[in-house]
């Protein structure tokens, strides 16, 4: 079972750790020379469709012409882009959108590429979603800044927005070759409910933290819960966020770069202590190094553990067994002193959730122009609306009592952090999640101490950097 983290950190790495063609291009090999029908954009400007341009067809979308859109039938469904499917017909009655949704995308789409008539658009997710490598390396995805610099459905430049940080995901050496949809927050969650009931605040220091572990002990509930198995390193993403809200983006610099003492790191040995006082109070459920993330997060709504870090996705995936009266809420990652470089309001964010157009497409203008639509306020807070997670759009979310106390944190969090946003890439690029796994469940346990779990994290970024068949990234 593949946790949300490992989900987005497949997505993120499939497109982001291009480590040059591999098995992935030979699988698609066959594609290279393959093109569209008689009114394919191939060849030429994808963003231009031959059709009249106007504000309301910026990529002139050729009247008559059908959109293909494949969607991943997934964790959000497929509604939101029917729904945007309807409101692309609204805006453009001469032209007809078709929307389909399969959860297999690779073992459907790949002999439709190998074909040479591939989808004007699709949604790249889920466990067989399609080889970017692959994609990347034959040309067979469209350059889509045309999108970014078009003015959107809402009268403004769409690249003035977005959320800050939303492109990065998707851009490949200089070129914008994915929109990332979906946007996550990862915060420390908690029961509004209960902490009202208990007389508690959410806390915005680590010293604020461990005295409400001291609270909840009197009460004979633990801290934090963990899932083991497969999730203990949710907990490698709080201490990460808690080291570089400290030490500023330098800190977050070093461990992308694979430095050679980036755990050696003065606010990741903070972080990593702190961690460690958490372990020896016995703030940790005990016998979270024999479950899954799913127990865990069951225990914790159960109201045997109080806080839980997580991405933004927690509300979604926890909905069927999270009661009634709960009121999940998420905070920022708490500062480790006063001394911090960022503000506690600074987020851990990130984009998730790649649309790509295929360059070779019948309608690679249409396909812009779907995701044109789905960029429009009205699309992106009803994407929020059907499912609770917010999209990469500013400003785009349901209010009020249409919100639920999850997403009202969240848009919170958000408004909060202004700029102060980051994330920091290497567990995904080298797609060293596993190892961090079974380090970090070694650690909870307490079956090693946080000097020798930084000496661990240190010796597995060490690996990477010497080996000379793995390609590095640059960071900037």
């Amino acid at each position: 079972m593949m946790t949300p983290l490992e989900r987005l950190a497949a997505s993120r790495r499939s497109f982001l750790a291009l480590a040059g063609a591999g098995g992935g291009a030979v699988a698609l090999s066959a594609c290279a020379g393959g093109g569209g029908g008689d009114d394919s954009s191939s060849g030429g400007d994808a963003a231009d469709g031959g059709g009249d341009k106007s504000d309301d067809n910026p990529f002139g979308v050729k009247s008559g012409s059908s959109v293909d859109v494949v969607i991943f039938d997934g964790g959000y469904g497929d509604d939101y882009a029917k729904d945007a499917g309807k409101a692309f017909e609204k805006l453009h009655s001469d032209i007809t959108p078709k929307v389909t949704s399969t959860v297999n995308i690779q073992p459907e789409l790949q002999p439709r590429f190998v074909g040479g008539n591939p989808p004007d658009l699709f949604d790249n997710s889920g466990a067989q979603s399609m080889s970017v490598e692959a994609l990347v390396n034959q040309d067979q995805l469209a350059d889509l800044q045309p999108l970014l610099d078009a003015k959107g459905v809402d009268g403004t430049a769409i690249k003035d927005t977005l959320l800050p940080g939303a492109t990065d995901p998707g851009t490949y050496s200089g070129t914008f070759l994915a929109l990332n949809y979906v946007y996550t927050v990862y915060a420390i969650w908690y029961s509004a409910k209960q902490f009202e009931d208990k007389g508690w605040s959410a806390p915005k220091t680590w010293d604020d933290l461990m005295a409400l572990g001291e609270e909840a002990k009197k009460d004979k509930i633990a801290l934090f819960s963990y899932g083991g198995q497969n999730a203990s390193n949710y907990y490698q993403e709080l201490a990460l966020t808690m080291a570089i809200k400290e030490g500023g983006l330098d800190v977050q610099k070093k461990l992308d770069s694979l430095d050679a003492k980036a755990f050696e790191q003065d606010t990741v040995v903070k972080a990593f202590a702190a961690m460690e006082d958490a372990v020896k109070a016995g703030f940790f459920a005990k016998g979270g190094e024999g479950i899954k993330h799913t127990q865990a997060q069951t225990d914790w709504v159960t109201g045997k553990s109080v806080i839980y870090p997580s991405g933004s996705w927690i509300e979604n995936e926890q909905r069927e067994v999270t009661p009634d009266d709960y009121e999940m809420t998420g905070a920022p990652a708490p500062l480790l002193s006063s001394g911090a470089k960022l503000p506690y309001e600074a987020v851990h964010g990130t984009a998730g959730e790649p649309f790509l157009v295929p360059s070779k497409g019948k309608n690679t203008a249409g396909g812009m122009e779907f995701l044109r639509v789905m960029l429009s306020k009205e699309q992106a807070t009803n994407f929020t609306t059907l499912t609770g997670s917010p999209t990469v759009v500013k400003d785009a979310a349901p209010t009020g009592d249409d919100a639920s106390t999850a997403l009202k944190s969240v848009l919170s969090m958000i408004e909060g952090a202004g700029d102060n946003t980051f994330t920091f890439n290497f567990v995904d690029w080298y797609n060293l999640g596993p190892d961090t796994v079974t380090q970090w469940t070694e650690f909870l346990s307490g079956a090693i101490g946080a000097d020798e779990l930084r000496e661990k994290q240190q010796k597995m970024l060490d690996k990477v950097r010497e080996d000379d068949s793995i390609k590095k990234f640059d960071v900037e």
